[in-house]
């Protein structure tokens, strides 16, 4: 495997590669290089191959229809620690959130999130950018990126998009 080898901080990844699938690819790499910020490019609206790819280590998914610049801007939103991912991949995981599930539990959260963690992620999963969680919460947006880092610290994930599907995958 040569992407080791050259230590990028961020791989546009495709989901069907020559000999073997991206989000197999995926989760190789970002196994390896855990800070490795990988990026789906594709054409799938799946939501199933979407959690795959996020469940592997991608930390955004993004179409093949974008245009160069917008690539350049999902990769250093990446960089920054965002999910970058088009509104309509966004509007999807949203969509997948809200189907009928059962009621989290009333008791202790099992991954050790403070029910103000818990509270941001929930804001964090309805898309809210750190400044809207920041206003609906009445704290900083500095604050909301310390709280961050502690629920993905605690989830053991890396990107916003990963915490929001392992948190409400749970549910």
């Amino acid at each position: 495997m040569e992407v080791p080898k050259h230590r990028p901080e961020v791989a546009l990844m495709d989901i069907h590669l020559p000999d073997e699938s991206g989000i197999a690819c995926t989760a190789r790499l970002t196994e390896k290089m855990p800070d490795l910020q990988v990026i789906m490019v594709t054409v799938y609206k799946d939501t199933d191959l979407i959690f795959q790819a996020l469940k592997a280590g991608a930390c955004g998914y993004i179409l093949k229809r974008f245009r160069p610049d917008e690539i350049i801007q999902a990769i250093s939103e990446a960089r920054a620690g965002g999910a970058p991912m088009t509104s309509e991949i966004a509007r999807m995981v949203v969509r997948s959130f809200r189907a009928p599930s059962v009621a989290p539990s009333a008791g202790p959260d099992p991954n050790g999130l403070t029910t103000r963690e818990a509270t941001l992620l929930t804001l964090l999963a309805e898309g809210l950018s750190n400044k809207e969680i920041a206003q609906k919460a009445n704290i900083t947006a500095g604050t909301v990126r310390i709280h961050l880092a502690h629920i993905f610290k605690k989830l053991h994930v890396r990107c916003r998009t990963e915490a929001a599907a392992k948190y409400f995958r749970r549910i």
